[in-house]
Order: structure tokens, then C-alpha cells, then sequence
């Protein structure tokens, strides 16, 4: 069997599906532009994304990609990512069908404990292998299309005050609706307040303003405070997580001292995470991304939780490709509990893409393809001019 494109359609999906092969690889994509955060200057760096080929006895191909974890955020590694796919899950998966997604993510959870981002990129493209095997769109083996669009969110990393109100107005001007701003100056909050202020000022009351600090603040409940009373007079739709992701206690302080909504994305990882977090009242909204959160079935799960007790749920991740993006373009349009707007701008952000067919977005928008699958295969020649010797990542 060539592993350089897919060889052949599906004839008789009724006996189609077990798994022939599975492989991973590191992409390196140059951004678009710098996407700084809180305590991180990503100047001159590159995305790194894992990328997860399962191919069928049939010749089909399932895509499934991560964002590669940086340390400070997740316990997966490059040499975690590269053992777990080739020496534990992957054998052990040979010969199982690729719709038997819950047997297999019962299976990875035996085999190691932890380590979502490698159980969700495997887990997705089984997903994206199990359509295309019925020649169906992915959404439809993730609860049905209740949506076939979803607005995304206008991304703006850390920069001056005027560059990145003029960053807003770019958005807005190709329809975005909603802006996340990246914050977090510790010791010299004047600078925040005057990004969020020239922003809103840019574009108007009637677009949605988020800040995200990625845990600048750390411990500083008090510090975090008297930022977000200063922001609030400039409407700001929730603040995102400006402690460090073990201080619930301080979150939830943060939470009763602010009018404004209150987010937690690093210190939800898993069910239990977002149970701590709920019985602590330490957030209003949770988000969830596909890599954090261990794929789909994992994502459901605190869905549902979220859903019982009140707390709303986001869903997306800053940088990634189409790959990454179309799966959670697919989450997110089968579940009606998600709300917009999404962090997924797939090659928005990035120099290219490794889909023969990206994620498109139309005013603001990402367009659920009709597709089978993430609605696209592998651009084998744009894939392989960006992939990476993984024997360079040891």
C-alpha cells in the first residue's frame, strides 16, 4: 500500500473499516504573524502541529491533528506524542474497525494514563476514517448537523495598543463579530487597559470584545481584580483565565468580585477538571479545545456536565490547520450546547494549509463542508514541503 495518497473508495462499507495502518508526522507551518500571549513572546516562532494518518483496509485515510503542547500547557511531549502513536496505540489498534471509536478510547485509556492530545489526534482521525468510509460528513457520526456555519473568533495577539486596534478593524471589515484580545502586562496594566480601549473605540459597541490573560497573573487574585474592573467599562464579553491553572480557589474569588463573565481553559483538562471547577463556582463559561480535552467523546462528556449545571461552553484553539479546524468545526456544529464564537481559524492564521480544500470562512464565518469526512483529503505535495524529520525532534 502507497503512503503517499489514498488509493481507492470504499465498495462495500458493510464489511469496510479495519484499521490497515497508522501514522504520525510534525508539520511546521510559518503563522501569518505573531500570536503573543501573556508571559510568552512567540516572535519568529513557527506552528508545530502532530498530524495522525489512519488508513483502512480499504485505502481510506482518517486525518486527525494537535497543536503541539508547549510545556507550560500540557503534559504531551514530541517524543510522547512519536511513542504513543507508534509503539502503544497504534499497534494495538491494527485490525480494529474505525467505528469502534469508544472500544479504542477505552483501550488508550488502559494503555496510559493521561496524555489527551495523543488520545484526541488519534481519536480524530478514526472519526474522519469511519465517514469516509460511508461517504458521509463527520458531523453526522457526532450527533447530526444542527448548524452549517459557525462564526469564528478574530484572534489578536499581544502587540502595541494602535497595532492592535488596527488588527480589530481588519476583522470587522471581513465581517468578524467577535474579537479576542490577548492581555496580560503584568506591571504595567495601563497598557491593557489602553489595547481594550482603542480596540472598542475601533470598532464600535456592537461587536463582541473577549481578553484572554493565559494565566499571566498567576497567584494575584488582587492584581487580576483591579485589571478587570478597569476593562469593564469597555463591555467585555467574558475574561479568560488570568490565573494559573491549579488556583480554582482564585478564580472563583475573581468570579465574585467581577461583573464581567469569567473563563477557565487551562485548568480544565478533563471531566473531573470541569467538576472541580463547577463546584467551586470558579467560572461562568468553560472552554474546551479538541488537543486539551481528549477528542470528541471526551469533549461530550463535559458538555453534558456543563449543560446540568449552568456554565456555559467555547470551544477552539488559536493556532492550527484545516485539519484541526474542520474537526472541531464539525464538533461544533452538531451541538447545539457549543456557543459562538469558535476558536478555529484553521488558515486563517498560517502561510498555507495541508488540505487539498481548507476551511473556508465567509464573513466571519467557517463553512461546514458537505463532504465525506472533515469534508477533504491530504495535499500530499503542500503536506510533505512542510513536514518535519521527526528524527530531528529527538
Amino acid at each position: 500500500m502507497s503512503l503517499t495518497a489514498i488509493e481507492r473508495t470504499v465498495d462495500d462499507p458493510a464489511s469496510a473499516g479495519n484499521i490497515a495502518s497508522v501514522h504520525i508526522d510534525v508539520v511546521k507551518i510559518a503563522p501569518k504573524k505573531a500570536y503573543n500571549m501573556g508571559g510568552h513572546d512567540h516572535r519568529g516562532m513557527n506552528y508545530h502541529g502532530v498530524l495522525v494518518r489512519v488508513r483502512t483496509e480499504d485505502g481510506v485515510e482518517g486525518l486527525g491533528e494537535v497543536f503541539m503542547t508547549p510545556g507550560w500547557y500540557g503534559p504531551d511531549t514530541p517524543l510522547s506524542y512519536i511513542y504513543l502513536i507508534n509503539k502503544t496505540f497504534g499497534p494495538a489498534i491494527i485490525g480494529e474497525s474505525v467505528f469502534d471509536t469508544a472500544k479504542i478510547g477505552l483501550l488508550m485509556d488502559r494503555l496510559w494514563m493521561g496524555n489527551l492530545w495523543s488520545k484526541a489526534v488519534l481519536e480524530n482521525a478514526l472519526y474522519d476514517a469511519a465517514a469516509k468510509t460511508i461517504k458521509r460528513p463527520l458531523v453526522d457520526l457526532v450527533g447530526g448537523r444542527v448548524r452549517d456555519k459557525f462564526p469564528v473568533v478574530g484572534g489578536i495577539g499581544m502587540d502595541s495598543p494602535v497595532e492592535m486596534a488596527r488588527s480589530a478593524r481588519e476583522y470587522v471589515d471581513r465581517g468578524f463579530s467577535t474579537i479576542k484580545l490577548k492581555i496580560g502586562e503584568v506591571g504595567n496594566t495601563d497598557v491593557d487597559v489602553a489595547r481594550v480601549r482603542l480596540v472598542r473605540e475601533e470598532v464600535g459597541p456592537d461587536v463582541v470584545i473577549r481578553v484572554d490573560a493565559n494565566q499571566a497573573y498567576d497567584t494575584d487574585v488582587r492584581g487580576a481584580i483591579r485589571l478587570i474592573r478597569r476593562l469593564e467599562s469597555y463591555d467585555l464579553d467574558h475574561v479568560e483565565q488570568p490565573l494559573a491553572h491549579w488556583h480554582i480557589e482564585g478564580m472563583a474569588r475573581i468570579r465574585d468580585a467581577i461583573d464581567t463573565r469569567l473563563m477557565a481553559d487551562e485548568c480544565v483538562h478533563s471531566v473531573a477538571d470541569a467538576r472541580r471547577v463547577i463546584e467551586a463556582g470558579a467560572a461562568d463559561v468553560i472552554k474546551l479545545k479538541m488537543a486539551k480535552n481528549g477528542g470528541y467523546r471526551k469533549c461530550q462528556e463535559i458538555i453534558a456536565l456543563c449543560s446540568v449545571a449552568g456554565v456555559e461552553v467555547e470551544l477552539g484553539n488559536g493556532l492550527q490547520t484545516s485539519v484541526a479546524s474542520l474537526h472541531e468545526l464539525s464538533l461544533a456544529c452538531s451541538n447545539p450546547l457549543v456557543q459562538p464564537a469558535g476558536e478555529f481559524p484553521g488558515p486563517d492564521k498560517l502561510l498555507s494549509d495541508i488540505l487539498v480544500s481548507p476551511m473556508q470562512i465567509v464573513d466571519g464565518e467557517a463553512i461546514l463542508p458537505e463532504g465525506p469526512g472533515i469534508g477533504s483529503d491530504l495535499d500530499y505535495k503542500a503536506f510533505n514541503d512542510c513536514r518535519v524529520d521527526l528524527m530531528k525532534l529527538l
